[in-house]
């Protein structure tokens, strides 16, 4: 015959519980998984690790791809307001036609274009080449 450890009261070996005061008897320990082993923690850290390497390179690699170009809006803008300038002035001074203008315009627009796309295909070109 045994006792109950909280209350003191007598009990049978088989039961779960106390009838007295309703405390466990038999503690069931639930089964633990056992621990990796450190050669198993130590992948998992370091594939964790290269996980995030690279996603910081991504990451790095997108900011530098988005400000790459950044410097052609202002640029191409700066080179049409220094040429409308000067077409102004040669007009004023009476060196061009007014008619002229607006045609030599829109081929300094498709000509800075054209040069943007042709940087750009180089700068990519240069970034991915063919294998």
């Amino acid at each position: 015959m045994s006792y109950c450890p909280k209350c003191g009261a007598k009990i049978d070996e088989k039961m779960a519980f106390c009838p007295k005061c309703g405390a466990p008897l038999k503690v069931e320990q639930p089964p633990t998984a056992p621990a990796p082993a450190p050669a198993a923690r130590r992948a998992e850290k370091e594939e964790k690790r290269e996980k995030e390497e690279k996603r910081e390179k991504r990451e790095k690699g997108e900011k530098y791809e988005k400000r790459e170009f950044a410097f052609l809006g202002p640029l191409i803008g700066g080179l049409i307001l220094i040429f409308l300038g000067l077409m102004f002035y040669f007009e004023v001074t009476g060196l061009i036609v007014r008619g002229l203008i607006g045609a030599l315009f829109l081929i300094l627009v498709g000509v800075l274009i054209i040069i943007g796309v042709i940087y750009a295909a180089m700068i990519a070109a240069r970034r991915h080449p063919k294998t």
